[in-house]
């Protein structure tokens, strides 16, 4: 069983050839799209970890107490990630560079081809290096384009403006459709930032309202304790913990060489399952309405594991 979040309403469990999704006993109306029909969104996979995308209506049970609802239609549901790879280069990277590259290289080479991908530097400034594209050859020639500055990075400003950028997004489209992760290669070099701490804190309970996974990789500069003594730490275990990302603490920049594929293989299995969910639409019995009554949604296939959701993102 996976585990739960508070903002998650239930996990899965396989019971005798049944597969029980959810009891949706605090699920409000906010879903109900009329008081007669209502949608929800269907992660499920096989024994071996794959999507299955081929349900049909009749293996689908919506049930109000105790009574099936009918199962209108359903329907693929897309919601793909985003990554955008943020890199420390600043000037305690500089011996770590071929590190960096090595390791983002492998990144990328496991990522689906039809993942958007962005590529920033974060000294002296967060500035894109190569903007949101799918082009692999662009990326992978990006990763040897930026260059160490002699200046500190800026972590909790990179942060504070990937949020920025999926609010902008969000109050321009109203939706969210997609799972946005960020991948930090940071240092514990002692940064600069230019927003105060109540603009960065908005920014950071933002990413958690977007359901934003982060991952972070953190290296010690292993030069003297006073180098070593940016908040980046302090600013990232939380967030992470928050958006039930990742978080690598690290004495040698070598092991970003084995480290990033890792977190590319995660990330691309994460892609997989959110782009190829099934949106399910109910019909509710006649003389309902309102809130739904002791709601419980159930799979008849069995050897099924996965996640059901109101909005198809994975719970924080």
């Amino acid at each position: 069983m996976e585990a739960k979040s508070p903002g998650f309403r239930g996990g899965v469990a396989a019971a005798a050839g049944w597969i029980a999704l959810v009891a949706l006993a605090t699920l409000t109306p906010a879903i109900v799209r009329t008081q007669e029909q209502f949608q929800f969104v269907v992660s499920a996979r096989d024994a071996g970890g794959r999507p299955v995308v081929d349900l049909r209506r009749e293996e689908i049970v919506m049930l109000e107490n105790g009574v099936a609802n009918e199962i209108v239609k359903v329907e693929p549901f897309h919601i793909p990630v985003k990554l955008t790879i943020a890199v420390d280069n600043g000037i305690h990277s500089r011996n770590a560079l071929v590190h960096y590259r090595a390791g983002l290289e492998g990144l990328i080479r496991k990522l689906p081809p039809d993942m958007e991908v962005a590529l920033l530097s974060t000294a002296p400034q967060p500035r894109f290096v190569v903007r949101p594209t799918m082009d692999r050859v662009r990326l992978l020639r990006g990763i040897n384009a930026f260059v160490p500055e002699d200046a500190t990075p800026r972590f909790a400003d990179t942060l504070v403006e990937f949020s920025k950028r999926l609010q902008e997004e969000f109050y321009r489209t109203k939706r969210f459709d997609s799972l946005p992760v960020i991948l930090l290669v940071s240092t514990t070099a002692g940064e600069n930032y230019s927003y105060r701490a109540t603009e960065i804190n908005t920014a950071l309970d933002f990413l958690s309202t977007r359901k934003t996974r982060v991952y972070v990789a953190m290296t010690t500069t292993g030069i003297d304790p006073t180098t070593d003594a940016g908040h980046q730490p302090t600013i990232a275990i939380p967030l992470v913990k928050a958006t039930n990302g990742r978080y690598e603490a690290l004495s040698n920049t070598s092991r970003l060489m084995t480290l990033l594929p890792e977190f590319g293989d995660e990330i691309a299995a994460l892609h997989q399952r959110r782009n190829n969910q099934l949106l399910v639409t109910a019909s509710r019995q006649e003389g309902l309405r309102g809130p739904l009554q002791n709601p419980r949604i159930e799979l008849t296939r069995s050897n099924l594991k996965g996640q059901v959701s109101l909005d198809g993102l994975p719970p924080n």
